[in-house]
């Protein structure tokens, strides 16, 4: 279409979670970036972590990419947002390429790929095979209709993967782009909820290095540009100015214990005229000057659960905000924040914030209560109305002793709880919101603060 604009740009998916798709991934940013190229990388799915590390090797923010909470159209045009002004985009997919909602595959990695034409690359843990690899890879291929353009083979050898490769091409139809070995030290640690915050790891830096070295190595970073290049153009987008005027000062939070934010929800609340001001609940021992809202958002508050409680001076700030009337936005960490008492697994508690009357405990397996969800307000609130419907998400390793009322939570399969609290101008639960698709809570929340700041 005439206004329409060529974005080279490709999309790593794995065969499966834990095939070592976001390693590589890393590897080929740092080797993309090395070159002096200005990329723009994305992530599949309701993901924090991977795009801090994204963030962190390339200097531009990684964006959310996730079809659940866009339609294809959306997804398309927030692309072709980001993507603009680079030279190469690479987006990385979340769990196996076809895995979506419960066992089916919709709203999965593939979605994405097709919803945006981007080249799909796959990453296949070949580690004990040698000619099965084929018909495991076909199948991949030819399972739906795809733009699968490559495969990496991961855990392989370089003599493997020359012996492989021409047999490989011939018989996929795809080009066996390259391969990563297998070596000891080049690891990024994990925890519960995935990998580890990018400035959580002491040797990044070095892993990182490795990693890109490896890419340039062992895989034909000219292949992966130029299947890059095949991709379709997408909409030239140009993101929506932000108004002259700032509506109200919003505090959020921002250290080791918050940090998981979509950037797209700051965006939005910036478009709607908020003036964003970053603080630390952990090293702060007071909120920003003049803020006239709070936005709490996820993290491991856990982790940091001594500093936090130990913060007296910023957990009587905060309770003091909310019975001024300063709106309050918490989500998932924040939520657990704002309970009465968080309790470790070996029973020890320390106090938060007890702007909700609950406590939250620390659990050692993940909640069944997570995944994809429905949101759904029980009565009018401040932020929603009743018979409002949000698409959110939910992944946590603690349970609350009561969730709130304000809205019920359902998942595809059926299963429902209550999900919410709303006390007066605080909201504060487990699901994570993503404003893209509820922008009108995003508005009530930047009114609410500008009602004050009045």
């Amino acid at each position: 279409m005439k206004n329409d604009k060529v974005m080279p740009r490709v999309l790593i998916a794995g065969a499966n979670s834990g095939c070592g798709k976001t390693s590589i991934t890393c590897g080929i940013l740092k080797a993309l970036t090395d070159r002096g190229l200005k990329i723009q990388s994305y992530k599949c799915g309701p993901d924090y972590i991977d795009p801090m590390l994204h963030t962190h090797i390339t200097g531009q923010t990684c964006r959310n990419l996730d079809p659940f909470f866009s339609v294809e159209g959306d997804l398309r045009c927030l692309m072709a947002k980001d993507s603009r002004h680079a030279d190469f985009s690479v987006a990385e997919g979340v769990m196996g390429y076809y895995d979506g909602i419960g066992v089916s595959c919709e709203k999965s990695t593939h979605t994405v790929s097709v919803a945006t034409d981007t080249p799909v690359i796959l990453v296949v843990n070949v580690k004990g095979m040698s000619h099965t690899m084929i018909p495991i890879i076909k199948g991949l291929v030819g399972y739906r209709d795809n733009p699968v353009k490559g495969v990496i083979l991961n855990r392989c050898s370089k003599g493997l993967f020359e012996m492989m490769k021409p047999e490989l091409e011939k018989e996929t139809g795809i080009r066996a782009v390259g391969y990563f070995p297998q070596k000891e030290g080049i690891h990024i640690g994990s925890r519960h909820l995935g990998l580890m915050t990018a400035s959580e790891i002491s040797n990044l830096d070095e892993v990182i290095s490795l990693l890109g070295e490896m890419a340039e190595e062992c895989i034909d970073i000219e292949a992966l540009l130029a299947l890059g290049r095949e991709a379709s153009p997408l909409p030239e987008v140009n993101p929506p100015a932000l108004p002259a005027r700032k509506r109200a000062r919003i505090a959020v939070a921002w250290d080791k214990a918050f940090c998981f934010y979509y950037q797209e929800n700051l965006e939005i609340l910036e478009q709607l005229g908020a003036e964003l001001i970053y603080f630390s609940p952990v090293r702060d021992t007071e909120l920003p000057e003049a803020a006239c809202g709070i936005y709490l958002g996820g993290g491991y508050p856990e982790t940091y659960r001594r500093e936090l409680s130990e913060n007296v001076s910023m957990r009587a700030a905060i309770r003091e905000a909310a019975r001024e009337g300063k709106p309050i936005f918490a989500e998932c960490g924040g939520f657990m924040y704002t309970c009465r008492n968080l309790i470790e697994t070996d029973g020890s508690s320390m106090p938060m914030l007890g702007l909700v009357p609950t406590d939250v405990e620390m659990t050692r397996r993940l909640s069944m209560q997570f995944g994809y969800v429905e949101v759904e307000g029980n009565r009018d609130t401040a932020f929603f109305k009743k018979g409002e419907v949000i698409r959110a998400h939910e992944f946590h390793y603690s349970k609350a002793g009561q969730r709130g009322d304000a809205a019920s939570v359902r998942k595809s399969t059926g299963r429902s709880w209550q999900g919410i609290y709303v006390l007066d101008r605080v909201l504060s639960g487990y699901p994570h919101f993503y404003f893209h698709n509820c922008r009108s809570v995003a508005e009530r929340f930047v009114e609410m603060a500008e009602e004050f700041c009045r």
